[in-house]
């Protein structure tokens, strides 16, 4: 059976289109594995995964344009062993093989879209490398992958049932997609809403303070800083937002928006954010549901900070109902193109929360702890900063509170590290100081 792109899917084809050599739609996480390690085991979870989520084995059928796709029936677990036990310098070595592994481009007419590497680094500490596109996942997706392999690796060393549920097809999703863009009133009320939203909105935000205005943004190279929140800030600030009825996310949106405003000098701006979009009855299904959303913040400097993230909340509130809308759906209904066809038109600036869960999964034998998110040498958007709620990135039960992770993506032909470093530093500075007092001026937070 053929079948369309998803919407979501439409703008990480376009993506490959225009930019061939971008590995940006690459995501590859790294796997700890400590401990006694059963690897045919292990690689029969693997295929496990990959029989039982569909997304997996999509493949694109390059004939038509814009592409279809179908569920290949019979493809290889793609799956390789390496052994660096023996490397001099077993960090460098580590370093050019998962580059390797990540750099590779796939080919999107040949599933699975995803391949895995197994590296022995001693007797029993192992790293798996997982590769895949994201035209068949997304962050919701990577949680779903690590509870079923753990949890049918565990049933496999140890015979404990994996009691996976059901997961409805990627396939489905799309075709009920296709069936709801038909309808006549498909979006109408949320086009409504945001073109209210965005009427007059201004959707370049300079950043004089920080870019080289001489400088032209015409190739898609990015870098990332990666910042970690102790834990005994990261409680402070959960403690603060729950106490106030917010969450940390959107503390450190409204003072990131704030960080934009002293160095733009406007009050009105667009940030992008990234959200789910996964519909109802599809939680446990692998594939690419994610959208953007361009979220419009208004800051009054003399406002308290609190208010200012009761404001920005509350825009939060009234956005998410309309998440549905495709980016580019969007971007068309208002007239807008990208001039240099990379950067989306509705924002350069990106500020998400990555909170898709990590899956405990109890008894193991195994120490499993998660490294994602590699810099993948592209920045799509000018800057895109990610925040991970809990830094405890591990399958294993966690004890102790845990931080939280900044993740800074940034286009490079438009900043450099010390930048990004100073700019972090006040976002910090920012936090402390409405830690110390939220019923204080915006403006007057020390930064």
């Amino acid at each position: 059976m053929m079948f369309n792109l998803s919407r979501s899917q439409e703008i990480v084809w376009l993506h490959g289109e225009l930019f061939p050599d971008s590995r940006a739609y690459n995501f590859t996480a790294a796997l700890d594995l400590r401990g006694p390690l059963d690897e045919p085991a292990l690689r029969r979870s693997l295929r496990t995964v990959l029989d039982r989520h569909e997304a997996f084995r999509l493949e694109l059928l390059p004939q038509d344009f814009p592409p279809r796709q179908r569920v290949s029936q019979d493809c290889e677990l793609r799956y390789r062993r390496h052994d660096l036990s023996g490397a001099a310098d077993q960090a460098a070595a580590f370093e050019r093989l998962w580059r390797e592994q990540h750099d590779d481009p796939f080919d999107t007419a040949d599933a699975p879209m995803v391949r895995w590497g197994l590296v022995r680094l001693g007797e029993d500490h192992h790293r798996l490398l997982q590769t895949e596109h994201h035209l068949v996942h997304d962050g919701w997706s990577f949680g779903l992958v690590l509870r079923d392999v753990f949890a049918t690796y565990r049933e496999l060393v140890q015979g404990v049932p994996a009691q996976l549920p059901p997961a409805r097809s990627y396939a489905e999703h799309v075709q009920e997609s296709v069936a709801a863009q038909a309808s006549p009133d498909h979006q109408r009320e949320a086009l409504a809403y945001w073109r209210s939203t965005l009427d007059g909105a201004a959707f370049d935000l300079p950043l004089p303070g920080l870019v080289d205005p001489g400088r032209v943004r015409d190739v898609p190279h990015g870098e990332q800083l990666r910042q970690l929140l102790a834990p005994e800030l990261a409680q402070r600030l959960r403690a603060a937002a729950l106490r106030d009825g917010h969450t940390p996310f959107v503390v450190l949106l409204t003072l990131f928006a704030e960080l934009l405003r002293r160095h733009s000098g406007r009050t009105d701006l667009v940030v992008g954010s990234a959200v789910g979009n996964r519909p109802p009855g599809f939680d446990e299904t692998v594939g690419m549901f994610v959208n953007t959303i361009p979220l419009r913040i208004r800051l009054a400097p003399a406002d308290s900070g609190l208010d200012a993230v009761d404001e920005v909340t509350d825009v939060l509130f009234r956005s998410l109902p309309h998440q549905g809308v495709p980016i580019q759906d969007l971007a068309r209904e208002l007239g807008l193109h990208s001039t240099a066809g990379l950067d989306n038109p509705l924002f350069r600036v990106m500020f998400s929360a990555h909170d898709a869960p990590i899956p405990h999964v109890e008894g193991l034998e195994l120490e499993v702890s998660i490294h994602e998110g590699y810099n993948t040498g592209t920045s799509r958007f000018d800057l895109d900063v990610v925040l991970i709620p809990d830094s405890r990135r591990t399958v294993n039960a966690r004890t102790e509170p845990g931080g939280m992770l900044l993740i800074w993506d940034f286009a490079t032909d438009l900043f450099d590290v010390p930048q990004i470093d100073a700019l972090h530093a006040q976002l910090m500075a920012l936090l402390e100081a409405y830690l110390a007092g939220s019923d204080a001026a915006l403006s007057d937070l020390a930064a």
